[in-house]
């Protein structure tokens, strides 16, 4: 084993990053950067100390990290000019300096010492640099193509050339010891190198060939454990964690999504769409929101849009409820420790039920969807639409209809269609239906069986909440916008249209009517829609309807001057308003906290801000014109939203969940005056 040294992993980020400052300094001053010797001898500068840093680390680590300090604040003082010009990128440029100084000031806190610990030198450095390589590939990608003189990409071809050289040193001294990861990485790294030499005079080909490298070795490099005493595997601190399983399996769809949607083939330019564009429609994809920065039936080809169809069964349904059917259909039986993980994310009681459940969920989904292509296909075909289309449009209309993500085949959603009843009630009856969950609907059919017990309390209470939430937003659109948006329609296309509104509103993401033209009283209906969203288990995001309706019952009861909140016969125990409170709670600082960081960084008015934020946040889709004017960090922030709205309230009840704890004390009372 190699010799143990302080801060590996931190030297080789330094030692990649320094090459790429050039390339930084670039894009903040441009051709005055060549013009004015003194500010390419101060990028140069920079790079240097960056440089010294990460090598003396390794033997001097106090002096090591006065010198990254130095570096540091030697790069913000750089961003000095974009503070006015980019606010965002100033603003990510502070975060990333700020952690890393955190990180490495902490003393080796509990904290960051996985991170930090004296770990096998050759290993760790090589992942630092390979990480901090593909965030270098990011940071740039995100900027749209502001690297385009030489200068500036030799510059970060230099940069991602050091976790190459890191990857090849490892790979020559580690063969005894991890024979099979040198194998894989080794021809991972042969493979990359013959398509850089393929691809020779597409610079931007080549260096994506380099980041791929980068992204393999972080993967495939071997982990110590903190106390360096045994290997471990980076998916180890997953497996068994149910809400780091949840996430971690969100992150590797919307990963595999973004590299389909960015090859050439998913698209109809030559060129693909971009990589942030590409992750952009992954995530939305994914976390079935239905926010677009590319037209779905323009931009992407056939192959794009399969492969969109694809992202949005998996995220919708769940990876884990997919995972869990598959590994029974292959006659495999999961570690107690998976079967637990899946358990809770399924939710049934008893978890011999586990496979039975992700199976009914799956049938369920899939005929339903299967009912809506039926449907939908001869409707489509009388607009006009060949057998191949009308079919193709109806299976992927159905799909995103019950997956709730609003992703459509037309560039106009489903305004083409708002004088079709039809087409707009099966459409709202599948987003209904996903919106309820597979299992809530199961649970609720079973009612009408001889000798069934009733449904619980909490199936009542969703399908109450959801019902008042529909009609509520039925009636109010139909009277604000009969006026306005419904004006040019027949009575009947009136009630179909307000009622297809009503239901897309807090969960689909499709419009049949044109969402900037609605009146200020029916978007600001329509956020509070968003930010409730659709029932526990389903397929659509928000806080549920079932925190709303706790909430609003333990409201009541205060009112009243009572102590405990029931519903339907049943107590609600403090416990369930506590996880509502915290999971409202959060969400209400999510939508402040993003909306802050969009103001920040976008010329965008107050009222789309919100709009989109509460939208991608609540995965719902829909927008009043704001996603078209987001930059590279604008679309990052709406993807943070996407995906922390998908998986955010599950994992935080996960976490709640299994943290619930009774004190064998009890603390003196005091009244607190409140309101």
């Amino acid at each position: 084993m190699a010799m143990k040294r302080p801060y590996p992993g931190v030297a080789g980020a330094l030692v990649t990053t320094s090459p790429f400052i050039i390339a930084d300094a670039w894009w903040v001053y441009g051709g005055k950067l060549v013009e004015t010797w003194w500010l390419l001898g101060a990028a140069a500068l920079t790079g240097l100390v960056l440089l010294l840093a990460g090598i003396t680390l390794r033997r001097r680590p106090y002096s090591g990290r006065i010198l990254t300090t130095i570096g540091v604040v030697c790069v913000l003082a750089l961003h000095g000019p974009q503070l006015l010009r980019a606010p965002g990128w100033t603003l990510v440029m502070l975060l990333l300096s700020t952690a890393t100084l955190a990180m490495l000031w902490s003393g080796g806190g509990s904290r960051y010492r996985f991170f930090l610990a004296r770990q096998p030198e050759r290993a760790s450095r090589t992942r630092g640099a390979a990480l901090a390589g593909v965030l270098i590939w990011l940071l740039t990608d995100f900027r749209e193509g502001a690297f385009g003189q030489p200068l500036a990409w030799i510059s970060l071809a230099a940069a991602l050339l050091v976790p190459f050289g890191f990857t090849l040193y490892w790979l020559l001294r580690s063969w005894r010891d991890h024979r099979y990861r040198v194998v894989l990485l080794g021809s991972i790294q042969v493979a990359c190198t013959v398509a850089i030499f393929l691809d020779w005079g597409d610079w931007w080909q080549q260096i994506t060939w380099l980041v791929l490298l980068s992204a393999a070795a972080a993967l495939v490099l071997p982990v110590h454990s903190r106390a360096g005493l045994e290997r471990v595997d980076w998916w180890e601190p997953i497996l068994g964690h149910p809400e780091r399983l949840l996430v971690a399996t969100f992150v590797g769809l919307c990963l595999a999504g973004t590299f389909l949607l960015a090859l050439p083939a998913a698209s109809t330019a030559q060129r693909g769409v971009g990589f942030v564009d590409a992750a952009f429609t992954a995530v939305s994809a994914v976390c079935v929101t239905g926010l677009i920065v590319k037209d779905t039936p323009v931009d992407f080809s056939f192959a794009g849009q399969l492969f969109l169809l694809i992202l949005i069964q998996l995220g919708g349904l769940g990876i884990m409820t997919f995972s869990t059917a598959a590994l029974r259909l292959l006659g495999r039986r999961m570690s107690l420790r998976q079967e637990g993980a899946v358990a809770t994310l399924v939710s049934p009681k008893d978890r011999s039920q586990v496979f039975a459940s992700a199976r009914r969920i799956v049938s369920f989904t899939l005929l339903s969807e299967a009912v809506g292509t039926v449907l939908l296909a001869p409707l489509f075909l009388g607009y006009g639409d060949s057998v191949p289309r009308a079919i193709w449009r109806a299976l992927f209309t159905s799909v995103s209809a019950f997956c709730n993500a609003g992703f459509a085949l037309q560039s106009a959603s489903l305004i083409p269609y708002q004088t079709s009843g039809a087409i707009l009630q099966i459409v709202a009856a599948l987003i209904i239906l996903g919106g309820l969950s597979p299992a809530l609907v199961l649970t609720t059919t079973r009612r009408f069986r001889k000798g069934a017990p009733p449904p619980a309390a909490q199936a009542q209470i969703a399908l109450a909440s959801t019902a008042l939430l529909l009609l509520l937003g039925f009636f109010f659109i139909l009277a604000a916008e009969t006026p306005n948006t419904l004006r040019d329609l027949s009575f009947w296309d009136r009630i179909h249209n307000a009622w297809f509104q009503s239901v897309t509103l807090r969960t689909a993401g499709f419009n049949s009517v044109p969402m900037e033209a609605l009146r200020p009283a029916t978007i600001t209906l329509a956020m509070i829609w968003m930010f409730i969203g659709g029932s526990p288990g389903g397929t659509a995001g928000g806080v549920k309807t079932t925190t709303a309706a706790v909430l609003a019952l333990a409201a009541f009861t205060a009112i009243r001057g009572q102590t405990l909140a029931s519903a339907f016969g049943r107590t609600i125990p403090h416990r369930s308003v506590y996880k509502a409170a915290a999971i409202t709670t959060v969400g209400v600082v999510s939508v402040f906290g993003a909306l802050t960081a969009i103001q920040l960084t976008q010329a965008i008015e107050s009222l789309p801000a919100t709009f989109e934020v509460i939208s991608a946040l609540g995965t719902v889709g829909l927008s009043i014109g704001a996603t078209g004017h987001l930059d590279g960090v604008g679309k990052a922030i709406i993807m943070i939203c996407m995906f922390a709205g998908r998986v955010g309230p599950l994992t935080l009840f996960i976490f709640l969940s299994q943290r619930a704890t009774s004190l064998p004390w009890k603390r003196p009372e005091e009244e607190i005056d409140v309101g």
